[in-house]
């Protein structure tokens, strides 16, 4: 079939080719201003002071930030290795369970209406609605504390009079728990519309050949919704290294007590300079923190992007 010249086109096939590109206009205009010119923004800040001269020094202190405390108090390493633990938990743990519990419920088990309620309550109400239920069911005087005294754990006088976020020895593995349990939930629209689109045909004939429930799980839902999975792995591995876990809402801005992670630090120096009246605020040192997580990161996105993409090929030979 060959193409045909612009001078051959029908004025009603001309209209339809201006429908298109208006539609796609919208999307590209917004990915120029809001992506392209904010991250270019971004690349020039980090090679410039506070004056607006070009110098180095925030990539100095940022590579000195990884061994020792850089210029706030914190360790930039450690802030990395935080938001890698909550990577790892939501993608590592949480969401292999939560493709078995979606395909459970997929299948229609006695009661999956109600499960499938109470399992979706997290993802219907919003963020900060859900984070300010968390932050009272773990303050001191919420229920957690509460059955965590008549179970005679060993409380801290610090989790008495403040709560589970506020003492550093429970702080982080409260805020692990907070992002399994909702991370639960997180992305199961997206793995149960891939589970529909699963033609039921292929239901049938396991059934005639007599496989069980999880080896039909295995070997005819999951090789059927691995693109599915392998994108949404492919978007996940991009925040490896940024991992919030909503630090900010859970401690109103301040951090501390061992729950700093990168996605949070970063957050909270454009907060902080941004509380300054200074025309001259030094964006340069997290414009660098961000220009070196993406530096890092791009090769872990390339080689797990095409590692996914082979098992896609795999699968579908």
């Amino acid at each position: 079939m060959t193409n045909k010249r612009k001078s051959s086109y029908s004025k009603f096939e001309k209209k339809d080719f201006l429908f298109v590109y208006l539609l796609i206009a919208l999307p590209v205009l917004q990915f120029a201003v809001f992506w392209f010119y904010v991250n270019i923004s971004s690349f020039t800040l980090a090679f410039k002071d506070p004056a607006g001269s070009w110098t180095f020094d925030n990539f100095r202190q940022v590579w000195y930030g990884l061994t020792h405390a850089d210029q706030y108090g914190t360790n930039i390493l450690t802030m990395i290795l935080r938001s890698f633990t909550l990577w790892f938990i939501s993608n590592c743990v949480v969401f292999p369970i939560a493709l078995c519990t979606t395909y459970v419920l997929f299948r229609r088990v006695f009661g999956h209406y109600v499960f499938r309620v109470i399992y979706m309550l997290p993802s219907l109400i919003g963020g900060v609605v859900w984070i300010a239920t968390m932050k009272q069911l773990l303050s001191n005087y919420g229920a957690v504390v509460y059955f965590m005294k008549k179970a005679g754990a060993s409380i801290s006088g610090s989790v008495m009079s403040d709560g589970l976020m506020y003492d550093i020895k429970t702080a982080f593995p409260t805020l692990c728990l907070t992002v399994f349990i909702y991370g639960i939930a997180g992305g199961n629209a997206v793995v149960t519309g891939a589970y529909s689109r699963i033609p039921e045909e292929l239901f049938d004939v396991g059934k005639l050949d007599g496989i069980g429930f999880w080896r039909e799980f295995f070997n005819v839902c999951l090789p059927c919704i691995w693109p599915t999975v392998s994108t949404l792995l492919t978007f996940s591995l991009c925040t490896i290294f940024v991992g919030e876990g909503n630090v900010f809402l859970y401690t109103n801005g301040e951090g501390g007590y061992g729950l700093d992670t990168m996605g949070f630090y970063i957050q909270y120096l454009v907060y902080r300079l941004s509380l300054t009246s200074s025309e001259k605020m030094p964006y340069g040192y997290p414009a660098a923190i961000g220009l070196f997580i993406t530096l890092i990161t791009l090769p872990i996105v390339l080689v797990g992007r095409r590692i996914l993409e082979s098992l896609v090929e795999a699968v579908e030979t």
